[in-house]
């Protein structure tokens, strides 16, 4: 039974460029063939587009003003001054109209279709394929024709085939495998769980409570939280949720703890929270995740003895009560006041907002849910008074409500989480009190309800990896009390709010967008982040080119007076309309919206443009001990960050760069005097550096080395992935 050549084997790419595009007629079949229905809705909403063309937009409107700003704490909320515009402009925000938007989405999802289709032939296809050598095979072993046990050719077939099916299994998209009760999440039926199926769960060292008190390891666990202060019993408390030997990661660790308000004043919460997990590991109750690659470590995990005693302390002051004996982990009201989501907690009784008492609730955890909408209805009007409707005058306030984390905690994106009614994110608006929101990695968020504009006591806002969310609040400003905000990989955001750049309190600002939108009057620009005076870490994408250039971008940042950390990445530019090819922006925008031939000339208002003087900065910013450049374009570094002159930076980092040449123009003759004590080069094919060069004259301080994938740095002495550390120092 010798293996199918690899030749043989259908691919889904090769396949995808013989199947019809998705625009032709679609073969006659069922009525519910999602193509044929999508190609007829595509008809009428072609048809609704030609009835209803939108508007264009205004491009002669000046450039905002935004108000003067006094150090008094109630800054004003006046919109941003402007010349008076028309009675047929719009704001560019909304230009997208919803039948634009219906056909891009509707084009976008008859790709995914065509593409779901071919995979299912090219399933189809392999896995008949070893139908027959696997019955014959089975025959032989039925008829006593083969020893007892298989032989290395058996074994071998039946593991190439195992490797094909695994590779087929790798290719299908990640579904959520969803369980309803018949009558739905708010239907007064099905008081039993998961739909009377029962529920399975896996033996665990704490639930055999008695047996763990008898162990030396829970004596000793015991012992040293009892000399822990009350903020660090908590601290240690909350690894209580996640399952054991799981790894988790310190920026998650410090968002929560954050909002809890365990975190000492007047020391970084970033240098807090390294003290705390030090001391954690010196006592031996958590372990590092070790990371050749990383200079000290992110992630850490607990040993399953040491995670079952804190989960049964946990248990027993009532912080957290997810454990039942003999039983999977259920969602419940802690005596504390803590609510932590689990698997299935959506079919639980206590998910209807009258079962749960949410007006004391202090946190709600997602620990493994995928489907938390219930939480939102929760919060939806004052449970304690028992009423079901409020005059216009009353007020519904959780003022105990501090942490609200919805989102993914783990590194991994395996658990898809999804919030299948984004409307019911108006209930926001009544967490008053609220320090941390999470959303990370939630699917099917497009756009933040205003509601959360009215958290004005709110200090992290996580929406990294929601990948459907396509804009911010245009009234960000209203968060007074924001520190953190991470919009990292929300691939749909294409510009930033304009008064993004009006919060003060702002320090760590990840995932801003540079991009080729025109209209600068309504977004953000990177320059205008100058006044965001606490700002300390900032990553950006940029998705802009033409003007845009890499000095453009160093003369924007560098009277940033606080920044310590910078990521930039760079990427493609952000097209209106790939199909047509067009000469600019705004003449694609016009185009596209007015429906014109690709060859048609645009004879409407043109943006005044000011004669571009080349952009040369001059330093970098004065605090600036971190860099981190992503697929950088071009062949040369710009003169600031040449070796010689990076004298206060500590980090440099370059990861992608197929340009890249060398690190400036000539080798320097001597040592220089930059302060760099670790370097990361990636991916760098062109850069071509020896060692001598890199150590001895670049880079003399240098004390940790990460290359990889940049074969023309050459002669280094590093180990088997790529790694050298200064032997002679510890970092």
């Amino acid at each position: 039974m010798a293996p199918e050549k690899a030749s043989q084997q259908p691919d889904m790419e090769t396949k995808l460029e013989s199947e019809p595009k998705p625009n032709q007629e679609p073969e006659a079949g069922d009525d519910l063939d999602p193509a044929k229905s999508i190609k007829k809705i595509r008809t009428i909403v072609e048809t609704l587009h030609t009835l209803f063309p939108p508007q264009l937009p205004n491009l002669t409107k000046s450039r905002s003003i935004p108000p003067p700003k006094s150090n008094n704490q109630n800054v004003s909320l006046t919109p941003a001054i402007s010349a008076p515009i028309g009675t047929t402009s719009l704001n560019h925000d909304e230009s997208e109209n919803s039948i634009h938007k219906l056909k891009r989405n509707l084009r976008l999802l008859e790709e995914d279709v065509a593409k779901l289709r071919v995979l299912n032939e090219v399933v189809g296809e392999e896995v008949s394929r070893h139908i027959v050598p696997l019955d014959k095979l089975l025959q032989k072993v039925e008829k006593g024709t083969t020893k007892s046990q298989l032989t290395k050719g058996m074994k071998k077939d039946l593991e190439d085939v195992n490797k094909k099916i695994f590779n087929l299994m790798c290719q299908v998209p990640l579904l959520p495998n969803r369980r309803r009760k018949p009558g739905g999440l708010d239907s007064e039926d099905g008081e039993v769980e998961n739909n009377g199926k029962g529920i399975e769960c896996l033996p665990a060292i704490h639930v055999n409570d008695e047996d763990l008190k008898r162990l030396a390891v829970f004596r000793q666990v015991k012992k040293k939280f009892i000399e822990l202060t009350t903020e660090r019993k908590i601290c240690l408390l909350s690894f209580a949720v996640f399952p054991e030997n799981q790894e988790v990661n310190r920026t998650m660790l410090m968002y929560w703890w954050i909002g809890e308000g365990i975190l000492p004043d007047g020391i970084k919460p970033e240098d807090a929270v390294k003290d705390i997990l030090k001391e954690f590991m010196e006592k031996k109750l958590i372990e590092p995740v070790e990371n050749k690659r990383k200079v000290e470590p992110n992630c850490y995990k607990m040993t399953p003895f040491v995670h079952s005693s804190v989960v049964l302390i946990s248990e027993e002051i009532g912080l957290f009560s997810m454990y039942q004996k003999g039983k999977k982990p259920r969602m419940k009201h802690s005596d504390l006041k803590k609510v932590c989501l689990v698997e299935e907690s959506s079919s639980q009784p206590e998910a209807k907002a009258k079962k749960m008492p949410a007006g004391d609730i202090e946190t709600v955890f997602n620990v493994s849910e995928r489907f938390p909408d219930f939480a939102f209805k929760w919060f939806s009007e004052d449970q304690s008074s028992g009423k079901k409707k409020f005059s216009p005058l009353s007020k519904t306030a959780y003022k105990m409500l501090k942490v609200f984390y919805l989102g993914r905690w783990e590194r991994t994106a395996n658990r898809h989480i999804e919030v299948e009614n984004p409307e019911l994110m108006k209930y926001l608006k009544h967490m008053t009190k609220l320090k941390l929101l999470s959303f990370q990695g939630i699917s099917r968020i497009e756009r933040l309800d205003d509601a959360v504009c009215k958290l004005r006591e709110l200090i992290i806002l996580d929406l990294r990896a929601c990948y459907n969310l396509e804009k911010l609040p245009d009234k960000i400003d209203s968060l007074k009390a924001l520190t953190y905000l991470d919009i990292t990989d929300c691939y749909m955001i294409d510009r930033m709010p304009k008064r993004l750049s009006w919060l003060d309190n702002l320090e760590v600002l990840k995932g801003f967008v540079v991009s080729d939108a025109t209209d600068v009057e309504t977004f953000c620009l990177l320059s205008e982040l100058k006044h965001l005076k606490k700002l300390r870490k900032l990553s950006i994408t940029i998705n802009k080119g033409g003007e845009f250039t890499v000095s453009q971008l160093f003369v924007d940042i560098q009277d940033f007076s606080n920044l310590e950390k910078l990521k930039v990445a760079w990427g493609g530019i952000n097209e209106h309309n790939k199909a047509e090819s067009t000469s600019g922006a705004v003449k694609e925008f016009i185009r596209s919206m007015t429906r014109l031939p690709p060859n048609s000339p645009v004879t409407g208002p043109k943006p005044h443009k000011a004669p571009m003087k080349a952009a040369v900065p001059s330093h970098l910013p004065e605090k600036l001990m971190k860099l981190d450049l992503q697929c950088f374009p071009d062949a040369e570094l710009p003169s600031l960050l040449e070796p010689g002159k990076l004298r206060t930076l500590e980090k440099l980092y370059i990861k992608g760069g197929t340009k890249l040449t060398g690190f400036g123009k000539s080798v320097p003759e001597e040592p220089t005097e930059c302060s760099v004590k670790v370097l990361r080069l990636k991916f760098l094919p062109r850069l071509k550096v020896e060692w001598r060069e890199l150590r001895e004259l670049y880079f003399p301080k240098l004390e940790f080395l990460d290359k990889y994938q940049s074969p023309q740095v050459s002669f280094c002495p590093c180990d088997g992935i790529g790694i050298w550390r200064d032997k002679s120092t510890q970092l």
